[in-house]
């Protein structure tokens, strides 16, 4: 038998597919590479920036101013004295204390204070009883305080505030008679404010009069000026008044 004997054939290139070939690799290999890197780039991450604010809000306060009286009072609390100091004229000046409470502190405290003078008042009394060194003075004091209406919104009440306290600078102890002068003239203040000046005629003689008391002759003479300039007095009354004003 003829076995088939197989021929290897031998494949010879040339040179110019050989410089074909390593073209054709170099450029699989480059697309390869760009693709590859193309993946990377849409894969990784962007990093942003934080934006940066050159001018940010302003910050709005909702703190609420404090009122006036509300400062007033503050002030006024702290001059106090301990409710249970057995000193009269302590409580003497608290009862002062709770009356300018009362004419310029916050009007929904007004009633509040006033029952606090009232409260220091039975106090004054109540030591009084137990300590017979009282002096006149002292004693004057507390009773005529006793009877001072009530701070109110009415301008006889306001008037018969002020000639009380005219009182009590004469006759109350001489330390305290400054003290009582600028109260009796505050409350002619806001009697007048209350009347815009416009008086009757009885009104008007009981003010000329409680600032004669208090030796300030020339603001009850601007008074009466203002008076008679509205009110258009007879010439008797303008006469009578002028009587109290200028007597010695």
């Amino acid at each position: 038998m003829k076995q088939n004997k197989t021929k290897k054939q031998t494949i010879t290139h040339t040179t110019s597919q050989k410089i074909l070939g390593g073209l054709a690799l170099c450029g699989l290999f480059i697309c390869g590479l760009m693709v590859g890197m193309g993946i990377q780039s849409k894969q990784a991450p962007t990093h942003t920036e934080p934006e940066q604010i050159t001018n940010p809000a302003p910050v709005v306060s909702t703190s609420v101013p404090t009122e006036t009286c509300a400062v007033i009072e503050d002030l006024l609390l702290e001059r106090l004295y301990p409710l249970d100091s057995q000193r009269i004229h302590e409580h003497q000046e608290n009862i002062n204390i709770y009356e300018k409470l009362v004419m310029n502190g916050c009007s929904e405290n007004q009633m509040k204070y006033h029952k606090a003078a009232q409260r220091e008042r039975e106090i004054v009394a109540a030591l009084q009883e137990s300590d017979t060194s009282d002096t006149t003075c002292e004693q004057i004091e507390t009773l005529l305080l006793g009877q001072l209406p009530d701070p109110t919104d009415n301008s006889e009440h306001r008037i018969q505030r002020a000639k009380i306290y005219a009182n009590l600078s004469e006759r109350g102890c001489p330390q305290n008679s400054e003290k009582y002068v600028d109260l009796a003239t505050q409350e002619l203040e806001i009697a007048r404010a209350l009347r815009d000046d416009e008086f009757g005629t009885q009104d008007t003689i009981e003010v000329v009069e409680t600032y004669k008391r208090l030796n300030m002759q020339a603001t009850a003479q601007e008074f009466f000026d203002i008076a008679k300039k509205l009110t258009d007095p007879a010439i008797d009354f303008i006469l009578e008044v002028e009587k109290i004003i200028n007597e010695q």
